[in-house]
């Protein structure tokens, strides 16, 4: 039984009356311990997925169907996160499990110091204040932050963007959660800040055992972070494995396209890949291949319905109606 079990999980938006499909049937296992990537293009519906995880979805968007099953050990039962009431998912978001947002330094409050932010997680959960300073002063020392004294007493606007994504890390961390949903954790820091964070990140589910849902739109660092790794498009995953099989031999032409565009050594000089167009709106998804106007193998039979889910064995499952046929 894995930590977290994701089934048939979809998600509209409301518009005009209507709800419109942003995610559709959705399946994903997290197994405890692991560290899984979760990747694809601005606009697939990552950030979704993790909001829909701990039911924090702006106001627009309604849970449409499936089971989101959270089973933290075999001495506490399993639990759907989708039927659980606001009391009882509230002891779970911070503690169980947390997630790090976007944009670390909006969504820190720009009027409390870092220490009252790092320990308010804590004190929610039961701990006095004085626990909670020792508590969020010990792990910005275990996370290597310097100086943990004075990070402790700053406001956000006297820290450096990398430094925010760490507090934003150490509040995630804090009750030592067996799920961290880290979304686009290494956006918009430069080369050396990206490796302190995967570091950071590393260490926490070395230490603390934590599984980790890793969200990135760069899949040079999917490659260089996780175990296990599924690709979405278009409020769908379209293909899923093993990290190193998926990389190795992609067998979705969008994981192809992904991948291809990777720079590396062995490319230097030639062409990297691209992926003509855009990835749809939800206004504009077409019922068949949600990829197919984007493919350059797709046919009539993408057109007409959505391919099924096909079994590669060794743990990778991918939606296309060419899995398995030469190129």
């Amino acid at each position: 039984m894995a930590l977290l079990e994701v089934r048939n999980l979809s998600v509209g938006i409301r518009r005009n009356n209507e709800s419109l499909p942003a995610l559709s049937g959705i399946d994903f296992d997290i197994e405890a311990g692991e560290i899984t990537g979760l990747a694809g293009e601005s606009g697939c519906g990552k950030t979704l997925t993790a909001l829909s995880i701990l039911r924090l979805l702006p106001k627009a968007a309604e849970i449409a169907g499936g089971s989101i099953m959270f089973n933290p050990g075999p001495d506490e039962k399993g639990r759907d996160l989708l039927s659980l009431e606001e009391a009882e998912l509230c002891r779970i978001r911070g503690k169980d499990i947390s997630m790090i947002f976007q944009e670390p330094r909006q969504s820190l409050n720009p009027l409390l110091r870092i220490g009252a932010q790092i320990g308010e997680t804590l004190k929610l959960h039961g701990l006095g204040d004085k626990q909670a300073r020792e508590a969020a002063l010990d792990l910005l020392e275990k996370l290597g932050l310097p100086e943990p004294e004075k990070v402790f007493s700053a406001y956000p606007h006297q820290i450096s963007g990398g430094m925010c994504q760490r507090v934003m890390i150490a509040i995630a961390a804090i009750c030592r959660p067996r799920l961290l949903i880290a979304d686009e954790p290494s956006t918009a820091l430069d080369q050396a800040s990206q490796s302190q964070i995967l570091a950071l990140l590393q260490q926490i589910n070395r230490d603390f055992g934590a599984s980790i849902l890793f969200i990135s739109h760069d899949l040079s660092l999917v490659r260089r972070f996780c175990r296990r790794f599924l690709v979405m498009y278009a409020g769908r995953i379209v293909e899923k494995g093993p990290a190193e099989t998926l990389f190795s031999a992609p067998a979705h032409p969008y994981t192809r396209g992904l991948i291809g565009a990777i720079p590396n050594r062995e490319r230097r000089g030639r062409p990297l890949a691209n992926i003509s167009g855009r990835v749809p709106s939800i206004e504009d998804r077409l019922p068949g291949c949600p990829f197919a106007p984007r493919c350059p193998r797709s046919g009539e039979k993408c057109l007409a319905a959505l391919p099924p889910e096909t079994d590669l064995g060794g743990g990778r499952l991918v939606r296309c109606v060419m899995a398995g046929k030469n190129d």
